[in-house]
């Protein structure tokens, strides 16, 4: 199975905060037993570390950058990507 797509609508001033929660609370991303973290990045720059919701104890969103960053201020090419990180 290769990689899955979603569109989503967001205001000009999107910060990256507001798309995280988005694809998060869309319930778009699929965490597995042994995938339970995944990486965003905004056009390749690593802006947040997002964690399964059914891992105990819960885990809150990582941001590396400032999640009040608007979205268009680093997306040159508007591809975000959600990853697991390859060990």
């Amino acid at each position: 199975m290769g990689p899955l797509d979603q569109t989503f609508e967001l205001p000009d001033r999107c910060s990256v905060r507001d798309l995280v929660d988005a694809v998060a609370g869309s319930r778009f991303l699929q965490f597995s037993s042994t995938h339970t973290t995944l990486i965003s990045r905004i056009s390749g720059k690593e802006v947040a570390t997002v964690f399964s919701p059914y891992m105990e104890p819960r885990c809150d969103t990582v941001f590396a950058v400032p999640p009040e960053t608007v979205v268009r201020s680093i997306a040159v090419d508007n591809t975000v990507d959600f990853g697991f990180e390859r060990g």
